[in-house]
């Protein structure tokens, strides 16, 4: 805390409202989040549109900034180009991650926050440990500071299931699938 008792910026990377709905929750008590909302990786657009809103309903309920980041699907294909057939939780993954935690930590030098973090770990089909070892690199590569999902002290199932509760009370968009055309295609 800084000496005027003000919560320090962090700036949450929100892939949806369903993983970002608990983890808003929580982080409110210790910093002062900014909703960003970067995800190059959905298809179609209307399905980016559903989400974004989503997310947006979700900065509104917590009474926190939104600010959208652009919306690159051409840069996310040119980044994944070769791994297509890959299994969803395969080599994709990992770079579709990058590129937005990329994104969001650049934000946040951009604005002088110092800390990022995502809900992209909340999701039961993601591996947060991958997520926390890809945000913690980008982090000591640009002087932040990533607050990873082992820094909340709550179980992943726990997390999991009290987003789902809190998204469902407030009426968010629940998805069918992680967001990409590929893994749209496996539901």
């Amino acid at each position: 805390m800084t000496l005027n008792n003000k919560k320090p910026k962090l700036l949450l990377h929100t892939c949806c409202a369903i993983c970002g709905a608990y983890i808003t929750q929580i982080l409110i008590h210790k910093f002062d989040p900014i909703i960003f909302f970067y995800n190059p990786n959905i298809h179609p657009a209307e399905e980016y549109e559903k989400r974004k809103r989503s997310a947006k309903k979700l900065a509104e309920i917590y009474n926190l900034a939104f600010i959208e980041g652009s919306y690159e699907p051409e840069k996310w294909f040119e980044k994944i180009t070769g791994l297509e057939k890959e299994p969803e939780g395969g080599a994709r993954c990992p770079l579709c991650f990058a590129l937005r935690l990329q994104a969001t930590a650049q934000a946040a030098k951009e604005k002088n926050i110092e800390i990022f973090t995502t809900t992209l770990a909340v999701s039961p089909y993601k591996n947060e440990k991958v997520i926390d070892l890809i945000g913690k690199k980008i982090a000591d590569d640009l002087s932040l500071q990533f607050i990873r999902s082992s820094d909340l002290d709550l179980s992943k199932k726990e997390i999991w299931q009290r987003s789902r509760e809190i998204a469902r009370d407030y009426g968010c968009y629940h998805q069918k699938y992680c967001g990409c055309t590929f893994s749209m295609q496996k539901k």
